[in-house]
């Protein structure tokens, strides 16, 4: 009896396991929900590197629908205001637990470090095999792709570029008895370089002095840690990457040049003293609000201060504002301005949990259009990053943007290196020492080449 039990079920297991496969193959071959999700930092000006997904979701599902795929994309679109770091925390936890998102938008300074811990994938071998992958990727600004490479291969998608201008009170300078022709001049000056960073510190202490601005007020340099400042190591003929030869760079006498200005700017009594750490919202605040004579920072501001501190009035901001690039530090160089893009970087599917990457990476090729990046534009005072945003209609209206555009001329970018981030920390800590005076100037640059020899070896070249 127990034997031909055995024999029956034996017999009906295949037909048991058939009909199992059956049915799972009918769940691949129905109708199917993918769920796409998107990480982004921003406030709520920058909303749309989160929410470019949902329209570009709609474009999908209609694209799909004409195909004959039963696939309905879902999006879920997350923004998140919190510090850059612990922003970048959060996906490094979710990824090493496999719940990351499936787009990540964050500085492309990022590609080597997630792409060596697996959280991120190529996209292509190369920009122009990216390129062919779909129109949208085409119509990126070439230069910008060189931000998305890391060993060759193509990791993200622009998102968004910036410039990092040197900003101006123009009614302060008025008051200093500047004529509008002088006024309306200073950006050229600064860009060929007859107007320096030594004239910026001569002509705050007159401001000071005429009683325009007060003590401290002369120059607010970003009161955080960041990479705009490395752009004043650039305006002493600085560099920070070797191209060729793969490997970073630390210039002893740019360094030392750029400390010493960083020093004077307290000594001089045209910035505070204790200066760095300043609250954001201090600063802001100040700014906005005429108070300062120069101060350096990002043109997504401008719609920071004219939302958040000007209530929607851009119109005090032209009134009173100026801005050039970042002035040079010797007489007849031109000037500069860090670019810092934002990119979409694809996870993995051990990163994010998923599947489905080339559906990922069809929405980010939707989300890549000229309506949906100058919306962000628009909103966030970001520079496109796209070639036909630079003859769409609503792009070239925005007058602040229009204006500043000329500036990628001069821009340069952080290098996609791994041991980029020990260099800067080394050199930030070096110029937070040596403008608090806990330091010289000196002694701050002897002790960054000591660490960066120990630290990186190799890896960085020392001039």
């Amino acid at each position: 009896m127990k034997r031909l039990s055995l024999l029956i079920f034996l017999l009906a297991l295949p037909a048991f396991i058939f009909a199992g496969g059956q049915k799972e193959a009918a769940k691949t071959t129905g109708p199917q929900t993918v769920t796409i999700t998107v990480w982004a930092k921003a406030n709520n000006v920058e909303h749309w590197r989160a929410d470019a997904a949902v329209p570009a979701a709609k474009a999908l599902n209609e694209e799909l629908k004409k195909e004959g795929k039963n696939i309905t994309v879902v999006v879920k679109p997350i923004y998140d205001n919190t510090p850059w770091g612990q922003y970048k925390n959060k996906f490094t936890m979710a990824a090493d637990a496999g719940e990351g998102p499936d787009i990540i938008c964050s500085g492309h300074e990022d590609v080597p470090v997630w792409a060596q811990a697996g959280y991120i994938m190529p996209l292509a071998d190369s920009v122009s095999q990216v390129q062919g992958m779909y129109p949208q990727f085409k119509d990126v600004i070439d230069s910008l792709w060189n931000a998305t490479k890391w060993h060759g291969k193509v990791w993200a998608v622009p998102q968004d570029t910036e410039a990092r201008p040197m900003f101006f009170s123009k009614t302060n300078l008025k008051k200093m008895g500047w004529t509008d022709a002088q006024i309306k001049a200073l950006p050229e000056k600064i860009n060929s370089g007859q107007f320096t960073l030594a004239d910026l510190i001569k002509t705050a202490q007159e401001a000071i002095k005429k009683g325009v601005v007060k003590p401290g007020f002369g120059f607010w340099h970003r009161p955080k840690r960041g990479g705009d400042f490395i752009q004043f190591y650039v305006s002493y003929g600085g560099k920070v990457y070797d191209p060729d030869k793969d490997k970073l760079i630390l210039d002893k006498n740019a360094l030392l040049k750029w400390y010493q200005f960083q020093r004077k700017v307290v000594t001089s009594g045209i910035t505070p003293k204790n200066y760095i750490g300043t609250e954001w919202k201090i600063w802001h605040d100040t700014v906005s609000h005429n108070k300062a004579l120069f101060w350096n920072g990002g043109i997504w501001q401008w719609a920071d201060w004219k939302t958040n501190y000007l209530n929607g009035d851009e119109s005090i901001l032209f009134k009173n504002v100026g801005y050039a690039l970042i002035p040079s530090g010797i007489r007849g160089k031109e000037g500069n301005t860090l670019s810092h893009p934002l990119v979409y970087m694809v996870t993995t599917e051990k990163a994010s949990g998923n599947k489905y990457r080339d559906l990922v990476i069809r929405l980010l090729a939707l989300m890549t259009t000229k309506e949906i990046n100058t919306k962000h534009a628009l909103e966030s005072t970001h520079l496109g990053i796209l070639k036909s945003q630079m003859q769409y209609k609503p792009y070239l209206d925005a007058k602040f943007l229009s204006s500043v555009t000329y500036m990628l001329k001069h821009n340069w970018y952080q290098p996609n290196d791994s041991y980029y981030g020990q260099w800067f920390d080394t050199v930030w800590k070096g110029m937070s020492d040596a403008e608090n005076g806990t330091k010289t100037p000196q002694a701050a640059v002897d002790l960054v080449v000591k660490e960066m020899k120990i630290e990186l070896g190799d890896n960085v070249i020392i001039k």
